[in-house]
Order: structure tokens, then C-alpha cells, then sequence
């Protein structure tokens, strides 16, 4: 199983834009990567980036509303996410600057044991949607490399926050139809008020599902323009059936 990270602290439920109750992780957790550049902690370390109140896609005025077919398509990669971790991306994709500067930093410092990576992390002028993914650097990186998709999404998200969430779970029940999304010994998947709710079995333990985004909810949807599906990092296990790896 290719676990990213065990969480530090406990996940703090809140209602998410009123249309579902989804946990946000609020604080650092540590997690193991390899194979990133270590920055050695006693160097001197640049001055931090400063940035404007607000960096956040253009107001509605200047945003043209998408349709749910779209929506769909945009929100397919990430639909399958636990709910906890949907709403970090979401969050952070409106912030498509400090996803490009996290993803960076991450490049540097990930060498670092993981409380200290944290700590760092948590130093940095992010909002703290951005610092909780640096717990999850495949994520981060996916979104940094879907620079495209990355600021659609943020801008959809910002502009029509009710739209986006519908189309979650419109995408959770094609792929509950289509067999690919059930519970597992990781996720816990059931339905509440008539929302379909991802959430971990244990809830000091994250795992990252792992699908093609495009073939997962049963008859293939065609993919968002541009945006680059490289396949599952090595360590990924998919079984039991489904079309998801952990």
C-alpha cells in the first residue's frame, strides 16, 4: 500500500460550503517521500516571497460559468479524494502562484525529516490549504505539473462553489454505478443525506487513491484539455476489483 503520511494531529469536521460535512485539515502532518534534493537546514534560507492579499482568480465578473459536463470533466481527477483531501485541493487550487512556489520549496526542503519539513512548511506565507498539501507532494505536484487545469479549477471553485461540489458527487455515483467505488480497508464510503461520503477508516492514517480519471466512472468521459495523467508512482496496489490504488 503506498500510504503518504500518518497524521500528528486529529482532523477538525466543519461543514464545507453547506453542501458537505467533509473534515479540513487544518495542521501539518508528516510524511515520508524520497528521491527530492535536501536543503541543509543550516544554511541561510532566502527571504520569503511576499504576496498580495489576494491571490485568488478574477472576480465572477470576468469568470464565464461552466457547464456540468465540464465541470465534471474538471473535477474528475480529484472526485475520488476523501473528502478531507478534496477540500484542501479545492481550496488551494485558487492559489495557483503559491501551489507553483510550494511545489519548488518542496523540491528543496524534501530531504528533511518529516516534523522539520512540517515546521518549515508551516513558517511559510501559504495559506494553510497549501502547507497541508505539502503532506501529500504527489498531489502537490500533479497540480503544480496541471498548471492549466489547476487555475480552472480554482477559478470554478471560486466562482461557483455549489456547482463544483454537485459535480462531485455526480462523479462518486458514475463510479459507485460502475463498481469502482465501495469501501475498502482504507475508506470508509457511505451515504449521508443523500451526499456520498469518502472518509478514512482511521482517521490518524491518509491514503492517497490513485485511478485514471478518464476511465473510472465507467464509460469513459473525455479528459479535461491539456491535463496529463503520467499513471500511479511505484508502491501504488490496486485489488479487491476496483479501479482505484492506494
Amino acid at each position: 500500500m503506498n500510504s503518504n503520511m500518518r497524521a500528528s494531529e486529529k482532523f477538525v469536521y466543519e461543514g464545507f460550503r453547506g453542501f458537505v460535512a467533509i473534515a479540513l485539515s487544518l495542521l501539518l502532518v508528516p510524511y515520508g517521500q524520497q528521491g527530492l534534493f535536501a536543503q541543509d537546514p543550516q544554511q541561510p534560507q532566502p527571504p520569503q516571497q511576499q504576496y498580495p492579499q489576494q491571490d485568488a482568480p478574477p472576480p465572477q465578473g470576468n469568470y464565464a460559468p461552466l457547464g456540468a459536463e465540464q465541470l465534471n470533466q474538471l473535477v474528475a481527477p480529484i472526485a475520488l479524494y476523501p473528502d478531507a483531501l478534496v477540500a484542501q485541493v479545492l481550496t488551494a487550487a485558487t492559489y495557483p502562484q503559491q501551489i507553483t512556489d510550494a511545489n519548488s520549496w518542496m523540491a528543496q526542503s524534501g530531504g528533511l525529516p518529516p516534523d522539520q519539513r512540517a515546521a518549515a512548511a508551516n513558517s511559510m506565507p501559504w495559506d494553510p490549504s497549501i502547507k497541508s498539501l505539502t503532506a501529500f507532494p504527489d498531489v502537490l505536484g500533479n497540480m503544480a505539473r496541471n498548471q492549466n487545469w489547476t487555475g480552472a479549477l480554482g477559478n470554478a471553485y471560486y466562482n461557483q462553489p455549489g456547482d463544483v461540489m454537485n459535480s462531485v458527487q455526480a462523479m462518486r455515483f458514475r463510479a459507485q454505478q460502475a463498481g469502482n467505488l465501495r469501501p475498502t480497508p482504507q475508506y470508509r464510503v457511505y451515504p449521508n443525506d443523500g451526499l456520498i461520503i469518502i472518509e478514512p477508516v482511521n482517521p490518524g492514517l491518509i491514503y492517497v487513491p490513485y485511478y485514471n480519471p478518464w476511465s473510472v466512472y465507467g464509460a469513459p468521459i473525455g479528459p479535461w484539455g491539456g491535463y496529463y495523467y503520467g499513471g500511479p508512482p511505484r508502491g501504488v496496489v490496486f485489488g479487491g476489483g476496483l479501479g482505484i490504488g492506494f
